[in-house]
């Protein structure tokens, strides 16, 4: 399988019951009711509960916007306002998602505990693409250009996902400042 590319402005939107916000899946691997592995972006727009998803950690990254409150009585308490700063909690618990001044835009990553494990950082250098696992990529600043598997350029809201079958390859940024952010995601086991 090569790289599936995505453009954040062409990603099915799914609007929340009663207005609170929208999802955009990237990819929901094998498929969406029953995943082992999730990206998605989210836009809250208004305070209101955390869906709960057993058996899953999640990571959430703040992109745009002041910041939101995540909270469950006993379990978490903590306040996502520095962007590109991955927060890891569990799936597991019930719990509140409370917006500091406005609107938030979020990059979110969910594994099934028992199958995946992800790791998040900010590039802005060359890398070569893990043939061993699969990964999200997503354009932040700049301009990038994927060579082997498939050969692309991309730009800001732009990004791909692969699985663990592809053949080699290189991302590298194409213009000074360039940053992506990159997820690394390997198997349990």
């Amino acid at each position: 399988m090569k790289m599936k590319c995505f453009d954040y402005a062409t990603l099915p939107r799914d609007l929340w019951s009663e207005g609170g916000g929208e999802t955009r899946d990237i990819v929901c691997w094998p498929v969406s009711d029953d995943f082992s592995w999730r990206a998605c972006f989210t836009t809250i727009h208004k305070s209101g509960e955390l869906n709960q998803y057993p058996d899953i950690e999640r990571s959430i990254i703040l992109l745009k916007g002041k910041g939101v409150r995540l909270t469950s009585p006993g379990f978490l308490e903590h306040e996502l306002v520095k962007k590109m700063t991955p927060f890891h909690f569990s799936g597991d618990i019930r719990g509140n998602a409370e917006l500091l001044e406005g609107p938030v835009q979020c990059f979110n990553i969910m594994t099934r505990r028992s199958c995946w494990a992800s790791e998040i950082s900010i590039v802005s250098d060359e890398r070569l693409l893990p043939t061993s696992h699969s990964g999200v990529l997503y354009v932040l600043k700049g301009r990038w250009e994927m060579t082997g598997a498939n050969c692309v350029q991309l730009a800001f809201g732009q990004g791909a996902w692969w699985l663990p079958d592809i053949r080699e390859g290189t991302i590298k940024p194409l213009v000074a400042d360039s940053q992506l952010l990159w997820v690394d995601l390997r198997p349990c086991g």
